[in-house]
């Protein structure tokens, strides 16, 4: 029988607890989000079925309008494209929500994948963490554009990133690769001192 550990990829830097950064004089606190389970899921958006199927399961609307996301106590669910979304739920939670899916889609043009462990969430808090990913990301995300809710896939620097915003200005949600996780949180921390 083989053990295996789950690890993050920032298991190293993230055992170290919340990082407090300065941007200008105001402070926020970078965090991982560490193992959750994340479930690709593509399909028809214009077929109830598959909008049925997919918001029973998830117990979450399918959000159809681009960028944005249908968000639950302890469920997220992105729009990444017209036919593409991200489940986002807690670690454990993915094999069952991915039998769920399957069973209710049968018969169906669908796709399910977990992508959980190709993938990790950074947390960002404060009154400077616009400012701070401002620091590396090309859009605007001053409070008055970019609201409660919003979602866009950009970069930070080099790292290419799904970006939701849970409070504007304040309280912001970066998904990001697994192989650019060490980067990126090296590169938040090297711009907010």
């Amino acid at each position: 029988m083989t053990n295996v550990t789950l690890e993050s990829p920032l298991v190293n830097i993230a055992r170290l607890g919340k990082r407090e950064l300065t941007v200008d004089g105001r402070n926020c606190w970078l965090d991982e989000i560490a193992l959750q389970d994340m479930l690709n899921i593509r399909g028809n958006a214009a077929d109830p079925r598959f909008v049925q199927a997919v918001a029973s399961v998830c117990g979450l609307e399918l959000p159809v309008k681009a960028n944005t996301a249908s968000l639950g106590a302890q469920r997220q669910l992105l729009w990444l494209g017209p036919d593409e979304w991200l489940l986002k739920v807690a670690g454990g939670e993915g094999d069952a929500i991915e039998s769920a899916l399957r069973a209710s889609l049968q018969g169906q043009h669908f796709s399910v994948v977990q992508v959980g462990s190709g993938n990790t969430t950074l947390a960002l808090e404060g009154p400077a963490s616009a400012d701070l990913l401002s620091r590396g990301c090309p859009l605007d995300l001053h409070s008055r554009i970019f609201k409660d809710g919003a979602l866009a896939q950009s970069h930070i620097a080099k790292a290419n990133v799904t970006i939701l915003c849970l409070q504007a200005g304040q309280r912001f949600e970066v998904t990001v690769r697994r192989s650019f996780a060490d980067y990126l949180f090296r590169w938040l921390c090297e711009a907010g001192t």
